[in-house]
């Protein structure tokens, strides 16, 4: 053999070197790994490492925040659904403490519908205060459980029913027909009565989650009080309590007690490519170190759809929110009654600022053949309590009407069912009686704006005599003015969402609404159109109820 040159051997070891391999003393060869590659594979595992933790940290703090934001989200929707239960006690309630317990029959006309239709009792009765008041004065519906419980079960409730600020719950939770209790006192000093209603819980305390509502992709609880009682389970999506694994629970005031909401993902809230995600980064970072750039690079986008997910999961969310216009709108009359000789149309408009309820309302009630009444009245503030005080005292109203009051005594009335200073909510209100035959309107006026009358271009405020805003004082008065209506006339009641804007003058927001009501050309709908077009080009915080009303003779 040939002897080997000091250039080849030099080019064989640099061969060698580069090959991962050297000459050992007896001349064998043996790999060796470079330091170079040592780092690559060191740094390329402890990447992946380092992201596979991050991903996880990150995938679970999601899961967390989603938890706790549809867990709030659930909540809001139990808040919201105390109005509806509460008001029309409260109503009924406040109709026999005015009359001195001799008008029972306007507590049937208010519940009956309820109970009849099962949502949201099935049964509800009218009690006294006082030792001599253990067995209900009238019942709706099924006979209430309540009245089986022993003496001093039930005056030790209504007692905490009188000396409640609002509505008063009780669990009847025994047995195979378990039952929800509410009561409702008047908060007149000295009162009466107590309206009395019982919801029916499912036997086996398992509820079905429709796909689209709050609770769908979870598994849930909701007990009576603060603790996860047992024996105060109300409802759950499953048998298999108490829950387990991840766990977030919000405590929901409900009348004078709580209900205490926990809840459990039922799979990745995130979706199934948060939950892989993990997974996916320790595979492709172990097998493909030397492609870490692009690994990094399919992270980022795989983070970029994780936020968008998250972000597409925060609007999603938000559409719960909207829970409160929905709320405010099944408040309002969905539409008008139909009246001979008359053209109605309405118009409800929320604020664009927030999504809490406004205290905005309108409702137009027939009294007979030829007469009729219509509101227009606006609570101040915003919040689910100025819109329970609105549903109160928009069906208060409806009570005091179905008794013949006329306006003056209307408004004189509602100053007794509410007090800014304890309510933190006046209202202004507007309340007319239509004379349709006879072409009169009598109008009594609580602080509210007046209304205007269109005749052909000429358009003109309905003077009226405007008194104290209904909560500030308990003993207000009203007058009524009485004005006649030409024929075809159109009549416009409003609240000020319509015209006032921030930075301008109420007289500006007036001639504006003046101008694009001066033509009344096309239908009363169209004319409302017209109307809300113009006086909507700005934004405004504030709600907007707007009623119309036109002689068609």
């Amino acid at each position: 053999m040939a002897p080997l040159t000091s250039d080849s051997a030099g080019e064989d070891a640099a061969l060698a070197e580069a090959d991962g391999e050297m000459s050992d003393s007896g001349g064998r060869r043996r790999r060796l790994v470079h330091l170079t590659t040592i780092i690559v594979v060191a740094t390329g595992v402890l990447l992946t490492v380092v992201l596979g933790v991050a991903v996880v940290t990150a995938r679970d703090n999601n899961e967390e925040r989603l938890l706790r934001q549809r867990t709030r989200e659930t909540a809001a929707v139990l808040t919201a659904a105390l109005p509806g239960i509460q008001t029309p006690l409260a109503s009924s309630v406040e109709v026999v403490e005015e009359s001195a317990g001799a008008d029972q029959q306007a507590f049937l006309r208010l519940l009956t519908p309820l109970v009849e239709a099962g949502q949201p009792y099935v049964s509800a009765s009218l009690w006294r205060t006082d030792s001599e008041g253990l067995q209900p004065l009238l019942v709706i519906g099924d006979a209430p459980m309540l009245a089986s419980r022993p003496p001093a079960e039930i005056q030790a409730f209504l007692e905490r029913s009188t000396a409640a600020t609002g509505l008063a719950v009780i669990g009847l939770l025994e047995g195979d027909n378990p039952r929800l209790g509410y009561a409702f006192a008047s908060t007149r000093e000295a009162s009466e009565f107590v309206a009395y209603a019982e919801a029916t819980l499912p036997a086996n305390r398992t509820s079905v989650v429709p796909s689209n509502s709050a609770f769908a992709g979870l598994h849930f609880a909701v007990y009576l009080g603060d603790h996860e009682d047992p024996t105060q389970l109300l409802t759950a999506s499953t048998p298999d309590l108490p829950l387990s694994g991840a766990l977030a629970s919000e405590r929901v005031a409900f009348g004078d007690t709580s209900l205490l909401l926990v809840m459990t993902p039922d799979g990745a809230l995130g979706g199934a490519l948060l939950k892989m995600l993990p997974w996916l980064v320790v595979a492709f970072g172990l097998v493909t170190t030397f492609g870490s750039a692009t690994l990094i690079e399919w992270l980022l986008r795989r983070r970029d759809d994780a936020v968008r997910l998250s972000e597409e999961n925060a609007r999603l969310y938000a559409n719960q929110r909207s829970v409160a216009q929905t709320l405010q709108h099944s408040l309002l009359p969905d539409r008008v009654p139909d009246v001979a000789g008359l053209e109605l149309a309405f118009r409800y408009l929320p604020g664009v600022g927030g999504v809490d309820i406004g205290g905005d309302w309108y409702d137009v009630i027939p009294l007979d053949d030829d007469r009729l009444m219509f509101v227009v009245g606006d609570v101040s503030g915003r919040g689910l309590h100025a819109g329970t005080v609105m549903a109160s005292l928009r069906y208060s109203i409806r009570a005091f009407a179905s008794q013949g009051d006329m306006p003056a005594t209307v408004l004189a009335k509602l100053t007794r069912l509410l007090d800014v200073a304890h309510d933190r909510h006046f209202a202004t209100v507007l309340c007319v009686v239509v004379d349709i035959a006879g072409r009169t309107i009598t109008v009594a006026n609580a602080g509210h704006p007046n209304p205007i009358m269109i005749l052909g271009d000429a358009i003109h405020p309905v003077e009226t005599k405007v008194g104290v805003p209904i909560g500030v004082t308990r003993d207000a008065t009203y007058e009524t003015v009485t004005e006649a209506i030409p024929p075809q006339a159109t009549l416009l009641a409003f609240t000020d969402g319509l015209f006032e804007r921030r930075g301008e003058s109420v007289d500006d927001g007036l001639e504006r609404l003046r101008e694009s009501a001066r033509s009344t050309t096309g239908s009363l709908d169209e004319l409302l159109t017209r109307i809300v077009d113009a006086q909507m080009h700005g934004s405004s915080d504030d709600d907007t109820a707007i009623l119309g009303l036109r002689w068609q003779q």
